[in-house]
């Protein structure tokens, strides 16, 4: 049996101008946070780290400027108005070094959410491990808000009772993502990833429409196995028609293993004590070394733009930072290492409703570097970059731009790097 806290008391126990560390994506305890806000103006400058997904995140009202200042590992659209006010920033990092960086932070606390315990004093984090077990590790105080609606998810998630300083009861709320919808044009680029997927591999691919798409075109692969981030809702039917058995995995055969959970009831509902499925920290997950330990990886990736060389811009529009690094340049490197492994980056060919091409001459920003990337794919075909030199790269980016501005990226590339257009014969 656990002891409970009075909320108002467990905040209190936090320093005013303190280190706060919030789990990583749909894990925030929103009831904890809910009584952070209500007990504001107690603190002055209280530093919150978090890496929000699907979640509120109320604290970042900037009318909350003087009493909390936020470092952000993933920036998104709750965010965006705390960034202009300076109440939040950035700090780019991969997500296999963050647990890492909790041990050298040593935060004065980590909230964290957790199940109920079971009859042996364990517990489980049902939906965050990434950096969030380095967290309440290096932590000097932990609070825990206990959710009945929380998933038991096995792994490194679960957890002694022993390791939490104080029990607050949740409500059971929890953080939900509904399943974006695949368009036409995600379904065109999907169909030539799949391509590039063979059977037995295993594969790496992020949440969102696009990623559902590429999901749901691997429905005639056979024997596939995950290793992932966060774990796509769509990747249930694989499991269940038997696309996905895990079979092949030099590690956590038999087990899809991810660092997370983003979804809706559904996906938390089959994760709940399903034996199929693992968390683990993303110092495990996302080293180059455990997943150069896993043949035909293939890692497929998003991104904002790429340039005429294959630099990879998946954090900028119009040169503010707008999303993060994750785990991109963790699992590009990693396939890159795997025998017989894939770095696929994969995007629309324009935005702004067709009035920007995403294949541009420089990229605003880097996340990842041309060197890491095997292909990269749009509605219009395959580039394969590998082994390329840098006039060979753009004329395959090129090739798989939008036609309305393929002439105006060959002029461009060829005037920059001052060499004549190859002659066609």
């Amino acid at each position: 049996m656990i002891s409970y806290t009075p909320i108002d008391q467990a905040i209190a126990q936090i320093p005013k101008s303190g280190t706060v560390v919030l789990p990583g994506l749909s894990g925030e305890p929103l009831h904890l946070l809910d009584a952070l806000v209500s007990e504001r103006e107690r603190f002055t400058g209280l530093t919150i780290y978090h890496m929000p997904l699907a979640t509120p995140c109320h604290y970042a009202n900037p009318f909350y400027k003087e009493h909390f200042q936020i470092r952000s590992f993933l920036l998104n659209g709750q965010v965006k108005e705390a960034v202009k006010q300076n109440m939040a920033e950035y700090v780019p990092m991969n997500l296999s070094n963050v647990p890492g960086y909790m041990e050298t932070l040593q935060p004065d606390v980590a909230f964290i959410m957790c199940t109920e315990p079971n009859a042996e004093g364990h517990t489980s984090l049902g939906v965050s491990c990434d950096y969030t077990l380095a967290a309440l590790r290096a932590a000097d105080v932990v609070i825990a808000e206990v959710n009945p609606s929380l998933p038991w998810t096995d792994g490194a998630p679960v957890i002694s009772t022993d390791e939490i300083s104080y029990f607050v009861k949740g409500e059971g709320q929890l953080n939900e993502l509904s399943a974006a919808t695949p368009g036409e044009l995600e379904q065109q680029i999907a169909t030539h990833v799949a391509t590039l997927v063979p059977d037995k591999a295993t594969i790496q691919v992020g949440i969102g429409s696009l990623a559902n798409a590429v999901v749901a075109s691997l429905h005639d692969k056979q024997e596939l196995g995950v290793h992932t981030g966060t774990f796509p809702e769509a990747m249930i039917q694989l499991i269940n028609d038997g696309v996905v058995t895990n079979e092949h995995k030099e590690m956590d055969q038999g087990k899809v293993m991810a660092t997370c959970l983003v979804g809706s009831k559904e996906l938390y509902a089959f994760a709940d004590r399903n034996p199929l499925i693992a968390l683990q920290p993303s110092n495990y997950t996302h080293h180059t070394a455990t997943i150069a330990k896993l043949s035909n990886f293939i890692a497929i990736n998003s991104a904002i733009e790429v340039d005429l060389v294959g630099n990879i811009n998946a954090e900028m529009i119009n040169e503010t930072f707008v999303a993060g690094v994750g785990g991109q340049m963790d699992f590009m490197r990693g396939a890159m290492a795997s025998r017989g492994g894939k770095s696929i980056i994969a995007l629309p060919s324009t935005a702004s409703r067709g009035k920007r091409s995403r294949i541009v001459m420089n990229v605003q920003g880097f996340t990842s570097t041309k060197s890491d990337v095997h292909y990269v794919v749009t509605e219009y075909g395959i580039a394969s970059l590998f082994g390329k030199s840098t006039s060979e790269r753009a004329e395959a980016l090129i090739d798989i731009a939008h036609p309305d501005f393929r002439e105006a990226l060959r002029q461009e590339f060829y005037e920059q790097v001052g060499q004549h257009e190859p002659k066609s014969v």
